[in-house]
């Protein structure tokens, strides 16, 4: 297998793995709240514990489409159920994570 046949296989995998990487990496290190919340971001009590915790999600919602890519070589359906727990334990990461920092 060489590379453009990973590069073919998993090309919208590794594009939102480098997205997520991207504004995850960006929010921990700016920890600007106003990247996630454009209307009001003076409402968040506790922004630079919010941008912090918010990145860390990201990056995992990125690592696991780069997972669900790696899966997809071996079985399309494990593929998809990887990336479907991966998106509800986001959901819900993101869900405790805004009540408390909110």
């Amino acid at each position: 297998m060489t590379f453009m046949d990973v590069i073919n296989h998993m090309g919208i995998e590794i594009l939102a793995f480098a997205v997520c990487m991207f504004f995850g990496i960006r929010l921990i290190i700016t920890r600007d709240v106003s990247i996630i919340k454009k209307e009001h971001p003076e409402e968040i009590k506790h922004p630079k514990e919010y941008c912090l915790y918010a990145g860390l999600i990201i990056i995992f919602l990125g690592v696991a489409a780069l997972v669900m890519g790696i899966v997809s070589f071996f079985d399309a359906v494990a593929s998809l159920i990887v990336i479907l727990v991966a998106v509800f334990a986001m959901g819900i990461m993101w869900k405790f994570m805004h009540e408390k920092y909110a």
